[in-house]
């Protein structure tokens, strides 16, 4: 709803503008009082700040900036009023002999926003439209000319003081420009300095140019030719502001910076950024971009949520796993080992009561049986041992490893750090770890010597299995290893094997649970 008023004053201002810069052109070469360069060179600096604001308008619609600029193409053109011979029209623009500069001032200030951002940027302007037009009013109720219908007084000197302050004010205005320009160009970011160092340059340029030209006089033979440079530097404004226009996209660079912060506040200050995303390309890029991002956080979100919950499901199923270890072997030493103990005891009550009674055939038959049920209880014992040694649970990981180190017939060297009594799956896993290498060493690395260490480094439990062997262990396909692995990470932690020929090192780093 904003850019259709937007658009219709910026056509009312080209069809004025148009209008006002046939009529100034007229006028000066009517007056034959200017030069074809002083003309032609005010001519063309008009019409092209009609084009700078129709480009810049076309091009960032949202942005007042191009509205601002064809502005000032008007206020340029009706400066060129006051040649008129027509006592009204020279009337009514006595008091727009200066109009640019308060306009030009507006356009720099605000510029490439469209608006003014602070309250003295907002003063500053306020200031010279008052100035300007105030004096204008002022010079034309003082003035001489014939033509001034509402002159109170012809006053010289009224009018040349009107003049004068007309002067040192547009001195003081463009001063307060230049030094608001530069202190933005200077604080800026990289894409701002891009598109002030155009108008920047002409405008020191201009300044100085017009200041030394000022300075030494009409009579200098240097004062005109710098003068005229100030008119060509002043023709070229529009195009710097142009430029500016066309140039306000981000780098490649600064959006992938911005972008990539995951706070979201470069994201919001981009955004937020109007001389760089209030143009319809650089939009569209930001939205794709932004889009870009915002999806690959849901769904690094998303699939950080769905790793949570797997490891929680796989904790839950060690866990789970561990219980059933426990109750089995509970079940196996209160239930079938009792029975076979049991058993055992009532045929060796029977040989010693009745065995003399018995025929010899039949004492070695009851002996053989109570043989082979104590080598079952032995391979039962073992068996509940393996699935989770009742030592571990009652006297913790340190004990149970070290039984398990006294059982294996190798030269096991077992270096134990202050180790205290730890999360039950912590214990079970770190016990299984050590249990699981030890084996494979006994039963594949062909050496006698196995080193295993046991410590807690931080929040970390580290569990070291080295032999000297002949290596060939891997984590790849159905092994125990690989089995080991999938418990260690489930809990959070991290396995790994190193096995060559100088011997096997296995290697788990378990997080400590509360």
């Amino acid at each position: 709803m904003a850019e259709h008023p937007r658009t219709l004053a910026m056509t009312g201002l080209l069809a004025a503008g148009f209008a006002l810069g046939v009529t100034a052109l007229t006028l000066k070469v009517a007056d034959g009082a200017h030069s074809a360069l002083d003309t032609a060179l005010s001519t063309a600096t008009g019409f092209l700040f009609l084009l700078a604001g129709a480009v810049a308008h076309v091009r960032r619609p949202a942005n007042p900036i191009g509205v601002l600029i064809a502005l000032a193409g008007v206020a340029v053109f009706l400066e060129d009023l006051q040649f008129t011979p027509d006592p009204v029209l020279y009337t009514i623009a006595v008091p727009l002999r200066a109009a640019s500069g308060p306009v030009i001032a507006h356009l720099v200030l605000a510029f490439p926003h469209g608006r003014l951002r602070s309250r003295w940027e907002r003063l500053l302007v306020a200031a010279s439209y008052l100035v300007v037009f105030g004096l204008g009013v002022l010079g034309l109720l003082f003035g001489d000319d014939p033509r001034d219908l509402l002159a109170v007084s012809a006053g010289h000197a009224g009018h040349g003081i009107a003049d004068r302050v007309l002067e040192l004010t547009a001195t003081a205005i463009s001063l307060g420009v230049i030094i608001v320009l530069l202190y933005r160009w200077l604080t800026g970011r990289l894409p701002q300095r891009r598109l002030l160092s155009p108008v920047i340059a002409i405008a020191l340029s201009g300044a100085l140019a017009s200041g030394v030209g000022t300075a030494l006089g009409d009579g200098h033979p240097l004062s005109e030719p710098l003068l005229q440079v100030y008119r060509i530097l002043f023709c070229l404004w529009p195009l710097a502001f142009l430029a500016g226009v066309l140039r306000a996209r981000v780098g490649n660079a600064e959006m992938i910076r911005l972008l990539l912060e995951r706070d979201g506040t470069g994201l919001a200050a981009l955004v937020q950024d109007d001389e760089v995303w209030k143009d319809s390309r650089s939009i569209d890029a930001l939205n794709a971009a932004a889009g870009l991002v915002l999806d690959n956080q849901r769904l690094t979100a998303e699939l950080e949520q769905r790793l949570a919950e797997v490891r929680a499901s796989r904790a839950r199923l060690v866990a789970a796993g561990d219980e059933e270890r426990r109750r089995l072997e509970r079940d196996l030493h209160d239930g079938a080992q009792q029975r076979l103990v049991s058993v055992v005891l009532l045929l060796r009550m029977t040989g010693r009561r009745y065995g003399g009674a018995l025929p010899a055939e039949v004492r070695a038959l009851l002996s053989g049986t109570v043989d082979e049920l104590q080598t079952a209880i032995t391979e039962l014992r073992e068996l509940a041992r393996g699935i989770r040694p009742a030592i571990l649970t009652e006297a913790g990981l340190v004990a149970a490893v070290r039984s398990l180190a006294d059982r294996i017939p190798m030269e096991v060297a077992l270096t134990v750090g202050t180790v205290p009594r730890l999360d039950a799956a912590v214990e079970a896993t770190a016990y299984f770890v050590a249990s699981e290498a030890l084996t494979n060493a006994l039963k594949h690395a062909r050496t006698d010597d196995v080193v295993v260490r046991i410590a807690v480094e931080g929040a970390e439990l580290r569990v070291e299995v080295r032999d000297a062997g002949v290596g060939g262990a891997s984590l790849e396909g159905g092994t125990g290893l690989a089995g080991l692995r999938d418990r260690v990470e489930a809990l959070g932690g991290e396995l790994h094997v190193t096995s060559d020929d100088g011997g096997t090192t296995v290697r788990a780093a378990i997080p400590l649970r509360t």
